[in-house]
């Protein structure tokens, strides 16, 4: 990715033209790792109408999961990771539109929809691994 910034591990200042070149390439998890996850969730008597993607970046990880759900969340500190996110759009698998939202993991609260017991899996994908690289 020659046009990332590699000294803001977590892609906060990114500028527009990076965001949508990460959105680009970064690609996707196994469909595998999805349905790990998906049977583990549902077989401990997980629900499927809330997803919450923590860190979600450009949202590919959000859009993937977001077929299994019927509302989802994508939130991500970095601005033009969201616009990115935004502009590449997505659906749920109840037909709703994704929604990206600017805010750190510690904020998520204050975002409409999101409440106490209205999250039914909460995911973070690379978020934690970049966390850790710091």
């Amino acid at each position: 990715m020659s046009s990332t910034n590699p000294t803001d591990p977590t892609f906060r200042s990114y500028s527009a033209v990076q965001a949508q070149t990460y959105a680009v390439e970064r690609g996707s998890y196994l469909n595998e790792l999805y349905d790990i996850v998906l049977k583990y969730h549902t077989s401990t008597g997980g629900k499927l109408d809330q997803l919450l993607d923590v860190g979600c970046g450009s949202g590919n990880a959000t859009r993937d999961l977001s077929a299994a759900f019927d509302h989802a969340i994508g939130i991500d500190p970095g601005a033009e990771m969201i616009a990115a996110a935004r502009s590449r759009v997505g659906k749920t698998g109840s037909g709703n539109d994704i929604k990206f939202e600017i805010s750190s993991a510690e904020e998520c609260s204050k975002i409409n929809g999101l409440g106490a017991g209205t999250v039914d899996l909460l995911t973070a994908a690379m978020a934690v691994s970049q966390c850790l690289s710091q």
